[in-house]
Order: structure tokens, then sequence, then C-alpha cells
């Protein structure tokens, strides 16, 4: 009896040994395979505020994976679902830090693809997607040349698909009209509200453009807009006034010279429109008929005024020649050509985030002495460039593209000569910024090889900056190990060695080592600075001139853990101590917006200058720049 319960328990120890063994090689030795992918390959129409997360079947080996995005777009890598604490990630994900492009085929690819314990051959898996197009215009309402539109009329313009603020649509009247655009609920159409009637009798043209826009995914500031694209471009005519077919002139900058006409449904009576006939202001003239007398004419004794309302009135009673009469007043106004205005520039004033490729646009009311109006156009801070115009509008076109993220103040000077009206009489203006510029160092992301070795980390990547290739183990070589033991409060010198084990826990067994060692380590390759104290905008400025930049600060969490070495020297240190380098920059280097940063340990992020400063600060700014 006691014979066969050992043999059962040698059998029951066998089968787990054997399960054991399975699972270390099912998770350590089996090449990881891919079992999902969102967006999921060959997808289209792929949202613009989409992430990449690609899953796989086991535990992959960070340090060997590479990824890439192909068309490059700035994001964060991130790994996620770890089997075990922060350990033995079964997922990797790209969270983009703008939106993608619209309509643009991105692959994904994975390269190293392994084992955590690197047994099986590296494979290389990537993926295809292909992103939303934006919406464009599907129909709009009053239809092109659609005649006796009411002049309250709103315009309605149906889109192909929602506007998830993607897509800027500038709505363009000329006659220029002001007017309070609305958008529907589900983001799809368009109400074009008027701020004041139509003009009666007035044509308009209607155009439409659309610009891709993107938007700072905190502030909600453009902080880039695409070249604008035409949508639609139509025209409408609003209904005359009652009973009368056609009324002229209307609307704006009428010359002065016209003889204002009215054509009516039936042959009017000459005697009978000489008593109900009325133009104010008062003015002298003579009418007469013609058109078989369904068209009335007034031609008046002199030119008449500039820059003046007109109103023509036909009154109630006026007779036809069967001895009708207009049951109410006919009228009609029109307003006299004056000075030379402005009515349309592009960019918009105030514009931000304005490629630097843009043209400058500006539309007048009216037909203009184009030598005197490009003399009167001025730009601060000045560009140099060239004039191209179509009709009424003058576009400057730059010789060379705009500066990265720098406000543009557009001027026009008065006194721009007018071919049939008055010479502008004030000063005209308006500003916009372009995008903010992006440098970036082309530095890999290279993890740490350690738990604790993130120093040596961010060190081999600003090296490799400069393209010297060294290995951890070469760099920790110079750094030196302090090996006194942690007891209690006692520890090593992190200002002269690293203190602990690399292997070990965090301000357990180990902890870390600071900047004038690893500056020391660096001297022996390439000319390097450690410091303290310094600005974001001094970081900036040393990755303009090409230098990577390795910074202290912490790691997730972190909390003051200090000590005093053996012979009493107090050691200011932090539980998450960790160092990064950061490689690239938004905005400019007098004032940078945001940090791009290689993390050894979490791969590239991109934080805000209040995010660096912040971490950055509890270690008193302090870091070493590699040149």
């Amino acid at each position: 009896m006691k014979t066969k319960r050992i043999i059962i328990i040698v059998i029951v120890f066998i089968i787990g040994l054997l399960v054991v063994s399975g699972a270390a090689v099912y998770f350590f030795l089996w090449q990881p395979k891919v079992t999902s992918v969102s967006p999921a390959d060959g997808a289209t129409q792929v949202a613009l505020d989409s992430t990449i997360l690609i899953r796989f079947d086991k535990p992959i080996n960070r340090r060997a994976l590479v990824p890439r995005l192909t068309p490059d777009l700035d994001g964060e890598w991130s790994y996620e679902s770890p089997l075990v604490g922060r350990q033995m990630y079964q997922a990797i994900r790209f969270v983009p830090n703008r939106v993608f492009e619209p309509n643009t085929e991105y692959t994904m690819t994975l390269e190293g693809i392994t084992d955590l314990a690197q047994y099986a051959q590296p494979k290389t898996y990537s993926t295809t997607f292909i992103t939303q197009e934006l919406p464009t215009v599907s129909s709009v309402v009053p239809a092109d040349g659609s005649t006796t539109v009411s002049p309250q009329t709103n315009i309605e313009i149906a889109l192909t698909g929602a506007n998830h603020d993607y897509a800027e649509f500038e709505v363009v009247f000329d006659p220029a009209i002001a007017y309070t655009p609305r958008q529907n609920e589900t983001l799809d159409r368009y109400t074009i509200i008027p701020d004041t009637r139509f003009n009666q009798g007035a044509t308009y043209s209607l155009t439409i453009n659309r610009s891709f826009v993107v938007r700072d995914r905190q502030t909600q500031v453009i902080t880039y807009r695409g070249e604008p694209e035409n949508m639609y471009q139509g025209t409408f005519t609003i209904a005359p006034p009652p009973r009368a077919e056609k009324v002229s002139p209307t609307g704006e900058q009428v010359f002065t010279d016209v003889k204002p006409t009215l054509t009516f449904t039936e042959p009017m009576d000459s005697a009978s429109l000489n008593e109900h006939f009325i133009v104010t202001p008062v003015t002298a003239g003579e009418l007469s008929l013609s058109d078989d007398q369904l068209t009335v004419s007034f031609t008046p004794a002199a030119a008449l005024t500039f820059d003046t309302d007109y109103r023509i009135t036909v009154t109630a009673g006026a007779e036809n020649a069967n001895g009708g009469f207009l049951p109410e007043d006919v009228t009609y106004t029109f307003h006299t050509i004056g000075p030379v205005e402005a009515t349309h520039h592009a960019p918009s004033d105030g514009a931000t985030g304005v490629a630097i490729g843009s043209n400058i646009e500006i539309t007048f009311n009216q037909a203009v002495d184009r030598a005197s109006a490009e003399k009167a156009f001025i730009t601060e801070p000045a560009i140099y460039g060239s004039f191209i115009w179509n009709d009424q509008t003058m576009m400057f076109k730059p010789n060379n593209a705009l500066s990265f993220d720098t406000t543009y103040q557009v001027r026009l000077t008065s006194g721009i000569q007018s071919i049939r009206g008055q010479n502008s009489r004030a000063t005209y203006g308006f500003t916009f910024a372009t995008a903010p510029s992006t440098v970036k160092l082309n530095v890999a992301i290279d993890l740490q090889d350690h738990a604790l070795s993130c120093e040596a980390a961010a060190l081999k990547m600003a090296l490799a900056n400069k393209g010297v290739r060294v290995s951890e183990n070469d760099i920790m070589n110079y750094v030196g190990f302090d090996p006194t033991p942690h007891k209690g409060t006692t520890w090593g010198d992190a200002y002269l060695a690293f203190v602990g084990d690399i292997n070990g826990r965090q301000n357990t067994t180990g902890y870390g080592v600071y900047w004038e060692p690893i500056a020391q380590a660096a001297n022996h390759w390439r000319p390097s600075q450690s410091f303290t104290g310094w600005t974001s905008k001094q970081i900036a400025t040393e990755v303009k001139n090409g230098n990577a930049v390795i910074v202290w600060g912490v790691y997730g969490r972190g909390y003051e853990d200090s000590w005093n070495t053996p012979t009493g020297k107090y050691i200011y240190a932090w539980k998450g101590e960790h160092a990064r380098t950061v490689i690239g920059f938004i905005g400019s280097a007098d004032d940078p917006i945001k940090f791009i940063i290689n993390d050894p340990y979490a791969g590239q992020i991109t934080w805000t200058k209040a995010q660096l400063e912040g971490n950055w600060g509890i270690f008193g700014n302090a870091g070493v720049v590699v040149r």
C-alpha cells in the first residue's frame, strides 16, 4: 500500500513538471503570433482619430521589437496587457500626437517579433489600412442656377458624411453678405443663415471651400490648416419685387452713370408712371418706356452720387395700358460705387496653423488699379514674392516658404486707386500664424537592457545620435559601481557611481547614478557636459544644434527616499528615479511647446513643456548634453 502511494506521488510530480515545462516553452521559447489588429488589415474609411493596437497570443520581447509607421507620424508607442505586473507585454499600441491624414494608406511594420528568450528566429509583421476621406459637399439648396429665390432664404449645405472638426468649410458670397453658420446634430449638414435679407433681384455667386485642419488634442486650437480646396461653385438669383419681372441695377458697387430700369409683367401707362415714380434721394431726370411699354427707364440729368443708397419706388396705383394698377408699391434699392474696400482675404484673420506654403489672397469690392494695390501691400515680417490677379482678387505668392511658428501681419495702406469708383480711404489689415515647426533628431528608441540601466540606455541613444555605437556594458565600465550595501538610511554615492545592483529593485537592492558620472563616461567618446538649473529653452537650443540631451526625473508616482553615505554625505534621491533622452521639440527653440523624448523604459513619448519641467524639476533640472 505504501509503495503504491509513492508511485502515485511520483507520477503526479512528473505530470506537474511536464505542465510547468510546457508552459515555460510556450511563453518563453515559442514564436509569438498576432491574434488581432485594429484597425483591421486592409480596412478602409478608418477614423482619423484612431489608434493602432496589435495583440499577440503570448508575451513579446520588447527589446528586439522595432515598430515603424509609414508614412511617418509623430506619436507614442506603448506596450499593454502585461502578463505579470509591468512585464511580459502581449500588445503594442500607437497613439498619434495628431489625427491621421485623410484618405491616406498607412502601413505599420513590426520587425524583430520574437519570444522572451529570443529563441525563435525574429519575424516581421505588417498591416495596412486606409483612412477615411473628408466629407465633401453633396448638395446645396438653392441649387446652382436657381431663380426667384426668396430674399429671406437660408442656404442648406449637405455633406457626404459627418464632419468631426477635421474639415473647415468656408462659405463666400459675391456680393458679400454676413451670415451665421449652424451645424446639425448629425454633423452632416450646415445651415447658412444670412444676418440680413438678400437683395431682391440680385444674383449671388456662392463658393464653398474646404480645408483639412488639425486641432491640438488638449487645447482644441488649430495647429495645422491645409490649402483650401473648392467643393462647390454656383449662383442663384433672388426674386424681384412683386409684379415686376426685372429691376436694374441692384446690390452694391453700382456705377454712377447707370440708368435705373423696371420691367413689368404688363405694358405700363406713361402718364401714370410719371405720377407714381419716385427716386430717393430726389434726383432730376426723365422717364421713358420701351419694349412694348413693358420696361420703364429713368435717365438722371447728371451722374449719381458716389457711395449713396438709392431707392426706386413705383407706388401702388400706377396704371397699366389696360387700366389696371399695381396692388402695392414696387420698390428696390441699390448702392452706388464708393471707396475701394477689401471684402475677403485668406488666410482668415487670426488663423493659426497656416501651412508654410500658403499664398495670401485679398478680394476687392470693385475693379482697382493693380499697380497701386500691389504698392499698398505690406507684410510684417517682410515677405518677398510676386502677384497674380484673377478679376478683383489679388494673390500674393511668396518666393519661398513662410517661416514656421510665425505671426504675420498683412496691411493695405489707403489710396488704392479705383477704376470707376473712389480710392480707398482706410488702412486694411489682418494677421495669421503659421504652424509650429518640429525639430527631431534621427535617434531610434533603444530600450534599456537591465531593470535599472536607464541612465546607460539614455546615454547610449545620445551617443548613437553622434554615430557612436556602444553597449550599456561599455558605458558602465566607465561609470563604475558603488558596492556600499544598503542598510537602513545608509547607502552609496550616486554622484560618484552606480548605487546598488543594476538588475535589482529600485531603492531596495538597486538605485541608479546621477549626471556627473554619466558625463564623465560620455567624454570617453564625445565631448559632453553635465549641468543643473537649465531651462527648457536651453534643451531646445541644444537639440536644434543637433545634440541629444539626457534629463533626470522620475517614472510613475515617485516619492523622495533620500539617505546618507557611510561618511555622512547626504544623497538626495527619489523612488522611481529615471533618465530619459530628449531628441526633439515642437515650436521655436526660444519658446518650445512640446518635447519629443526617447524613454528607455516606456518608448518614445511626447510631453508638453509643463510636463517636462514638472518632472525634470524634481532633480533641479539636471542632465547631460552630448555634443
